[in-house]
C-alpha cells in the first residue's frame, strides 16, 4: 500500500497533488468562465470565485476531518439509516418548498447558502452498499438485488431515484442507481442478475425518455444539434464551436469567447468546454492525464484493501468521481446527451464540491486504516526498517 506510486512515494501524496492542483485550475477556469455573467447579475465579478474558494476550503477541511474520524466509526447501521432518512427528508423538503431555478426544482435555502441534496444522496448510498455488501460477503450470503441486505439496498435507492426524477433530475437519478449497480457487480452478482439488472435500466431510461417530448427533443439534439442550432441545439453547437476554436494551444487565459453570453451553462456543467478553449487541446489532455492520475491511485487503493467494507466504499467511491469526470467531459464533446453532470473541481458548483472531498476524505480513511492493519502485521523488525525508511511509521 505505502509504495512508490509514478513519481510520488505513495498513492496519497498522487491524489494530494493532484486533487490541488485541480482545484487550481478549476479557480482560475470558474473566474475565467464567469466574471462576464457575474458582473451583469450580481455586480461582482468576483461572485463565483469567491463562493468557489470558500467551497474548495470547506471541502478541504471536511476531508481532512473525515479522514481522521475514520470510516469506521460511520460504518454503523443508527448512523447509515439516520443519514438515510435525513436526506429523504431534505429530498421531499425541496419538492415541496426547494428554489426553482430553470424549471428544476433541486435546491434547499440553508441561510443564503444552497445545497442540492441528490449531491448528498450519492454519497449516503456508497456507505450504505458498502455496509450492506461487507455484511453479506462476511456472512457467507448470495449477493442479489431483490434478497435479504441486497433488497435493503435497492429498495434505499429506488426511493432515492422516485425523488430525484420528481425535481426532475433523470442524470443524477441515473448515477444514484448506477452506483449500486456498480459496487454489486464488484461484489459478484449471479450473470443472470448482472444482464437482467442492466437490461431493466436500459428499459426504463427509453420508456422515462420517450414519455415526454422535451426528452425526446434532447435525444435528437444530441444526435443531430446542428438541426436545430438557433433552438433546441443551440447550448451543444455552441459547446462544440467553444472547444474547436481552442485549437492546439488555445486562446489564451481570459480571452474565450464562449463566457460571452454565447454558451449557457458556461462556468457549471459546460465550464469544460470554456477550459478547451482557453487552454486548447494540450490543455484539455493535460486535464484529462490528471483525472487518468486520480483515477490510477484510486485503483491502487482498492486493489490493496483488504477489509471488505473499506473495498466496496473505495471502489464506489472512485466510480462517482471518476465516473462523473468521464460523464461530464462525453457529455460536453457530443459522446452523450446533456445530463446535468458537472466536472469535479473544474465546474463551479457547491454542493458537487463539499461532496466530492468529503469522499476523499473517506478515501483516504479507507489508505490510513489499511495501513495502520499492515503496520501491525510487521514484525518488530521490519517495523522498526519501515520506520527508518519512511521517516515515522510508515505514513507521510
Amino acid at each position: 500500500m505505502n509504495k512508490p506510486f509514478i513519481i510520488w512515494e505513495n498513492p496519497k501524496q498522487a491524489i494530494y497533488t493532484v486533487v490541488i492542483i485541480l482545484m487550481i485550475l478549476g479557480g482560475i477556469n470558474v473566474f475565467s468562465a464567469s466574471y462576464i455573467s457575474a458582473k451583469d447579475m450580481y455586480k461582482d465579478s468576483y461572485f463565483f470565485l469567491w463562493r468557489y474558494a470558500a467551497h474548495g476550503i470547506i471541502g478541504l477541511l471536511a476531508a481532512y476531518l473525515i479522514r481522521k474520524y475514520s470510516y469506521k466509526r460511520l460504518m454503523h447501521a443508527k448512523i447509515l439509516h439516520l443519514s438515510y432518512l435525513a436526506v429523504v427528508g431534505m429530498l421531499a423538503y425541496v419538492l415541496k418548498y426547494g428554489e426553482e431555478t430553470m424549471g428544476a426544482q433541486r435546491w434547499v435555502d440553508l441561510g443564503g447558502i444552497s445545497f442540492q441534496p441528490s449531491e448528498a444522496a450519492k454519497l449516503v448510498i456508497i456507505l450504505l452498499c458498502a455496509y450492506y455488501l461487507s455484511k453479506m460477503r462476511l456472512q457467507g450470503h448470495h449477493i442479489s438485488f431483490i434478497s435479504g441486505e441486497g433488497l435493503i439496498c435497492t429498495m434505499a435507492v429506488l426511493i432515492y431515484a422516485f425523488l430525484v426524477l420528481k425535481q426532475p433530475d433523470l442524470g443524477t437519478a441515473a448515477i444514484i442507481a448506477v452506483l449500486m449497480w456498480v459496487m454489486f457487480v464488484v461484489a459478484g452478482i449471479s450473470k443472470l442478475q448482472f444482464i437482467g439488472s442492466a437490461l431493466l435500466g436500459i428499459i426504463a431510461s427509453v420508456a422515462y425518455t420517450v414519455s415526454t417530448p422535451y426528452r425526446m427533443a434532447r435525444v435528437r439534439v444530441w444526435l443531430e444539434p446542428e438541426q436545430d442550432r438557433l433552438g433546441a441545439g443551440y447550448q451543444m453547437v455552441q459547446a462544440h464551436e467553444t472547444i474547436g476554436s481552442g485549437g492546439l494551444f488555445g486562446t489564451d487565459w481570459g480571452h474565450g469567447s464562449g463566457k460571452f453570453f454565447y454558451l449557457p451553462e458556461a462556468h457549471t456543467d459546460f465550464a469544460f468546454a470554456i477550459f478547451c478553449q482557453e487552454n486548447g487541446f494540450v490543455g484539455a489532455v493535460f486535464l484529462m492525464l490528471l483525472f487518468f492520475v486520480l483515477a490510477a491511485a484510486f485503483v491502487k487503493i482498492v486493489k490493496h484493501t483488504k477489509d471488505t467494507c473499506g473495498f466496496f466504499l473505495a471502489a464506489g467511491i472512485s466510480f462517482l468521481i471518476i465516473g462523473q469526470a468521464v460523464s461530464n467531459m462525453a457529455m460536453v464533446c457530443g459522446l452523450l446527451p446533456v445530463i446535468g453532470v458537472p466536472l469535479v473541481f473544474i465546474s463551479y458548483g457547491g454542493s458537487s464540491m463539499l461532496v466530492s472531498m468529503m469522499a476523499i476524505g473517506l478515501l483516504l480513511s479507507v489508505y490510513d486504516e489499511e495501513l495502520k492493519t499492515q503496520q501491525k502485521q510487521l514484525s518488530p523488525e521490519e517495523r522498526r526498517r519501515n520506520f527508518t525508511f519512511t521517516g515515522g511509521g510508515g505514513k507521510s
